[in-house]
């Protein structure tokens, strides 16, 4: 395929995404697999409508600014969607090959009556970047939101975490299943396939990719289960857990199951995991996704951990990773910047007071209980862990080691904060707790 054929391809799925309602509670990512399912697109045209979306989401305020006084109103919704994703596309320097090309290759996967609204358009789409000013951070995030970074960082550090957010690719990082091959031998295998990479510095096991010229060589090896990509936050959060083997570890809200495989890998395969999850449907996920990791020493059980677990057991170690506002995702997931509000955060808050007071109950004498959100908020975090502390004072909120990040607030200095434009992650927060004898 010609780079305007796979760029036809990508618009036509980069529109049925977006199209895709979203009240059923999916990223933009989600909905564009969803897609794809029913398109079965190439893989380039595949990644390609992966970037359309994410650039779509951080320009939709700037793009829609100018088309408000540049277009007839009588245009369709999906003609709009259409021109914004070319607009988007075209300010962002994503290269879609030829227009002319471009335009035929879109007459063949896109309907007749929508190319035809369009088309006169199209033609001058390529004059009018210049015309499209640049709009401030605040029309790019939620007033609410800068208010809250504005508290948490200064106005400064606000500004610089949400410009770098805008104008920096999120690291693709990735760890190998030692419960499957040697690490040595998944790296070489890598190297053949003219993939670089090299270990993050901070923390030993974890890899960030550099390059890739065959990127379905890496997705290959990742559906194989023998390499996991994930966020450097949840390797951390393992790290920092530090489970052994033998040991007993209570995994709750469990799905889908990225930290449970990193457990069982750190554990060699010897003890026992329970994960614990409220939905049938992400714990069958969680069963088959950990089954492919080689995974062998992981129970199941359906339970809502807002009420008390249905369990007896007293563990070594309990990972508490509950739902949360997803705050902390505005990197990877930019449209989330306008899906989640204020209120999604008190309503999580209550969920993980609950769920904290509920799963604390299994740990043991001197156990460890860790508290993680990938959210950068203080009402889902500290404000969730004073609440904890002040009616259990058998715990001790002890340092976190390696020292990654910043200090957590509100007096919590132990907590650690890790943030997008700092640590070249999610937005994430990790409290560790021991029990005391």
């Amino acid at each position: 395929m010609g780079v305007e054929e796979d760029s036809a391809e990508a618009i036509a799925l980069a529109l049925e995404a977006i199209k895709i309602q979203s009240d059923l509670g999916l990223s933009l990512k989600s909905r564009l697999y969803r897609a794809a399912r029913e398109a079965r697109p190439n893989l380039n045209a595949l990644k390609l409508a992966r970037r359309m979306l994410h650039l779509y989401a951080i320009n939709r305020n700037r793009v829609r600014r100018f088309l408000g006084d540049f277009l007839s109103n009588e245009l369709s919704n999906d003609s709009r969607i259409l021109l914004e994703l070319l607009i988007s596309s075209l300010i962002s320097n994503l290269h879609l090959g030829e227009p002319e090309k471009l335009a035929l290759n879109l007459r063949r996967v896109l309907s007749k009556e929508l190319i035809e609204e369009v088309e006169p358009w199209l033609g001058i789409i390529r004059t009018i970047k210049e015309n499209i000013v640049e709009v401030p951070e605040e029309e790019r995030y939620p007033s609410w939101f800068i208010n809250m970074l504005s508290r948490i960082l200064g106005k400064d550090e606000a500004e610089n975490l949400m410009r770098f957010q805008d104008r920096v690719k999120p690291p693709t990082y990735f760890t190998v299943n030692r419960l499957l091959s040697r690490e040595d031998d998944v790296l070489k295998l890598l190297e053949r396939y003219d993939i670089e990479f090299s270990e993050d510095e901070r923390l030993e096991g974890i890899y960030v990719i550099k390059s890739m010229k065959k990127s379905k060589k890496v997705l290959d090896l990742a559906r194989k289960g023998l390499i996991m990509i994930h966020d450097f936050s949840s390797y951390y959060a393992i790290y920092v857990m530090d489970p052994k083997p033998g040991d007993v570890v209570l995994d709750v809200c469990a799905a889908p199951g990225t930290k449970t495989i990193l457990m069982a890998i750190a554990m060699r395969n010897k003890g026992k995991i329970i994960s614990v999850d409220s939905s049938f449907t992400r714990l069958r996920t969680h069963l088959k996704r950990v089954k492919k990791a080689g995974v062998l020493i992981v129970n199941d059980v359906l339970a809502d951990a807002t009420k008390p677990l249905p369990l007896s057991l007293k563990a070594d170690i309990v990972l508490v990773d509950p739902p949360c506002s997803s705050i902390g995702l505005f990197w990877r997931e930019p449209i989330y910047r306008w899906t989640i509000k204020p209120r999604h955060m008190r309503m999580f808050a209550r969920f993980q007071v609950k769920i904290l007071e509920n799963s604390s109950a299994h740990v043991k004498s001197n156990g460890t209980l860790l508290y993680s959100t990938c959210s950068i908020s203080i009402e889902e975090n500290e404000l969730v862990l004073e609440d904890f502390l002040k009616t259990h004072p058998e715990f001790d909120l002890e340092e976190v080691y390696p020292k990654l990040g910043d200090h957590g607030l509100r007096g919590l200095s132990e907590a650690r904060r890790l943030y997008p434009h700092r640590d070249r992650c999610n937005g994430f927060f990790l409290a560790k707790l021991v029990k005391r004898s």
